[in-house]
């Protein structure tokens, strides 16, 4: 088990990530002192609790006496902390606290997914390719979610309706290649990949609405944007 990538954690609290934030899910401009306050106190809960499981390289897939894709199972967490504090402000009624968090924990974890590509090209061998999402596919069901889980963490469970705890986390099968030509940049608007299955919308007024629609989302989008 690895600590959260420290990259990003040393990112939390300086001003382009939070002015990003800030104009991405448009907070007005006197809210900005409010949104730093709130990812001042989230910070020492992620550093203490955050981390990431990657499982061993295996064949996924293939027809008999044929190889299947490359693949890695990967969990990653922010730790049940951010799920007490937000239930605190919940409490409290500071429904704008609450929902800051949010955002800035949905946020952390979308760059999770290109700091986990870099950490894979770094090792030289594979890049990652695509991400699968369970219940995204006929070939990744939903029911694999436990089974991820309990190979990778005993920190991150799911119940029998595939909700996880603690609620800020992911788990997601990577697929791995060695072909140059193919590369995944994360789950993130404004790569330039047109074509990737794993694409959010471009225009950043589809996105919210995604995340506001009472649409079924798959698993992958359903966690960035908080809705399983």
């Amino acid at each position: 088990m690895a600590a959260f990538f420290t990259e990003l954690l040393d990112g939390f609290l300086k001003a382009d990530f939070l002015k990003m934030v800030h104009k991405k899910f448009h907070y007005g401009e006197e809210q900005l002192e409010t949104l730093m306050a709130v990812a001042r106190e989230m910070l020492p809960v992620i550093h203490e609790e955050a981390f990431w499981e990657r499982g061993v390289e295996h064949s996924y897939g293939g027809a008999q006496g044929e190889p299947g894709m490359v693949c890695e199972e990967v969990v990653m967490s922010l730790g049940k902390g951010l799920d007490d504090l937000q239930e605190n402000y919940s409490r409290k009624g500071m429904l704008l606290e609450s929902y800051m968090l949010e955002t800035l924990a949905s946020e952390l974890l979308l760059r999770g997914y290109s700091a986990y590509n870099r950490y894979v090209r770094m090792e030289g061998k594979w890049h990652v390719a695509r991400y699968h999402f369970p219940g995204s596919e006929e070939k990744f069901p939903l029911e694999i979610l436990p089974d991820i889980l309990g190979k990778l963490s005993d920190k991150v469970k799911c119940n029998s309706c595939f909700y996880m705890n603690p609620k800020k986390s992911v788990a997601f099968v990577a697929e791995l290649t060695q072909d140059m030509a193919v590369h995944c940049e994360g789950i993130c608007i404004g790569c330039d990949r047109k074509n990737c299955p794993n694409k959010i919308a471009e225009n950043p007024a589809e996105s919210r609405l995604m995340a506001k629609a009472d649409i079924p989302l798959n698993y992958g989008y359903g966690r960035i944007f908080g809705k399983i």
